[in-house]
């Protein structure tokens, strides 16, 4: 057995036994995130649980001060630093992740998710954790957003198979370059950004959710071989993993998205690739890998008895 498939080994042992908290809820109306959570344990393993987003505010209750201040103070010596952000919204942030992460490690999850309608809708909260999701990424854990768990699952056996995974979507095809602009509304694993460039922590407003800006990192991904793969819920205990190889462009920067994005240039071309991944199922929430590693995701799917799709 070479070192690869001994690598996907491993990463499948793991994620059999992953643990996900979902804060909240699935969102309403998005189908591709849908999974029946007993199929998904019995077929292969992951387990699925559901937290209360009070839980979470208890928890925030709990953060020491000390705590916050050292957390704000390693952001100040990692990151660039929006000077418009206040104390009161760093800390804020600060609170929330560390309370999320404190969750997650009492109660053994590997990956969560949380949905922006379920902390909104609350009434407690001031704003949306958007910041811990990246920092927590970087720290091993696994993330969807909206209450997708299956996404969540993926970006974890993205860093046990091929190290930072990060957690996107299919934002917006862009024909005249033969690319897929990459993004999601805040979240995003900060060990795939640009060597070349800061990671920044920006004030930056957002209507979803309704509640106060939510301080958010901000970077381009680094250029270079990429891949994206997504695990489709076929009904019963059937799953299908789509995956597809390609480049991150050295591309032009976008000054008025507020959000990690990067574009992704598929092997097949834009137009074969989103209508094979379509025709196979393919979710729009996905993990991403720098480097090429298609080959490893289909060792993974041999072992965890999923359907493999390469478009």
């Amino acid at each position: 057995m070479c070192s690869s498939d001994l690598l996907s080994v491993r990463a499948v042992t793991a994620w059999r036994t992953l643990k996900v908290g979902v804060f909240g809820y699935a969102m309403n109306d998005m189908g591709d995130i849908r999974v029946d959570e007993n199929a998904l344990l019995r077929a292969l393993g992951p387990e699925i649980s559901f937290v209360a987003p009070g839980d979470l505010w208890r928890g925030m209750a709990q953060v020491s001060a000390d705590a916050v201040a050292e957390l704000m103070a390693w952001e100040d010596e990692r990151f660039e630093v929006d000077p418009r952000l206040s104390r009161t919204e760093r800390e804020d942030h600060a609170r929330m992740q560390l309370a999320i992460e404190r969750i997650l490690t009492d109660r053994g999850y590997g990956a969560y998710s949380t949905h922006f309608d379920a902390i909104g809708e609350d009434g407690r909260f001031s704003r949306l954790p958007l910041a811990a999701a990246s920092s927590l990424m970087a720290k091993g854990y696994g993330y969807g957003a909206e209450g997708d768990a299956l996404a969540a699952t993926m970006v974890y056996a993205g860093h046990q198979l091929a190290g930072d995974g990060h957690f996107t979507e299919m934002y917006a095809m862009d024909f005249p370059s033969d690319s897929i602009l990459m993004s999601h509304m805040g979240e995003g694993n900060y060990a795939v950004a640009r060597r070349d460039e800061p990671v920044r922590l920006i004030k930056r407003s957002l209507g979803i959710g309704r509640l106060d800006d939510p301080p958010t990192f901000l970077f381009r991904i680094q250029p270079g071989p990429a891949t994206l793969a997504s695990l489709v819920s076929l009904g019963g205990e059937r799953f299908r993993m789509v995956v597809s190889e390609g480049e991150i462009l050295d591309s032009q920067k976008l000054p008025a998205l507020e959000m990690p994005y990067g574009q992704f240039k598929p092997d097949t071309g834009v137009r074969q690739c989103m209508n094979d991944w379509l025709r196979a199922g393919g979710t729009h929430h996905m993990v991403m890998n720098l480097g090429r590693h298609a080959a490893d995701w289909e060792v993974f799917c041999e072992l965890a008895g999923i359907e493999f799709r390469l478009v």
